[in-house]
């Protein structure tokens, strides 16, 4: 493996579409905190029976599953919820990415390994991370793609935002910077990033 590269970036900037480039043209292994996240939360996952002790089974749906709006809606309404929820699941996501590293590290079935997170600050990731690219677009760029993209209201788009680094913490931990501009396609995306790992 030739290295480990932490992805991260605002939301809404398109960190998620840099990874969809990376693993659709190079040999790599991609893994989304946003994603073991999510599984770990499910019945049977290593955060879930931690989450219902803590928030109550009122954030139960009928079928057991945790009604993720709910819970959204019960965070970020109080930042010690959230803070609560984070100690809860973060240490857990961090032991699962770090468990891949050290299997890809032995087993050597990949050129590189990524990360994608947008807490990968909080979770130290830059670490163990040989590089971190920060995918970066302006504020008015990300609020125009998250109402446009995902539906999203001013003000739960400012709740994010107000949760989020600022550019300065990006800029201070990143190796390499995608410039990712709402006119920018796919294809010049591609080609920073072929210039990056070149």
């Amino acid at each position: 493996m030739r290295k480990i590269i932490g992805i991260t970036g605002g939301v809404g900037c398109g960190k998620s579409t840099v990874v969809k480039l990376l693993a659709k043209n190079y040999h790599c292994l991609t893994i989304s905190t946003d994603d073991v996240a999510r599984e770990q939360m499910l019945p049977g996952g290593i955060a879930y029976e931690r989450v219902v002790k803590e928030f109550g089974e009122s954030i139960l749906l009928g079928d057991g599953n945790i009604d993720r709006g709910k819970l959204a809606g019960i965070v970020f309404a109080d930042p010690n919820a959230l803070s609560r929820l984070n100690a809860l699941t973060h240490p857990a996501v961090t032991e699962y990415v770090l468990a891949q590293v050290e299997k890809e590290r032995k087993e050597n079935c990949y050129e590189f390994l990524v990360v994608e997170s947008a807490l990968l600050i909080e979770g130290g990731y830059e670490a163990f991370c040989d590089e971190v690219w920060y995918v970066y677009a302006t504020e008015k760029e990300r609020r125009e793609r998250l109402k446009r993209d995902r539906g999203y209201t001013d003000k739960k788009i400012d709740d994010l935002m107000a949760r989020q680094h600022k550019e300065e913490d990006f800029f201070s931990v990143a190796s390499h910077v995608i410039r990712n501009g709402d006119g920018k396609n796919e294809e010049a995306l591609l080609a920073d990033i072929q210039k990056i790992l070149a």
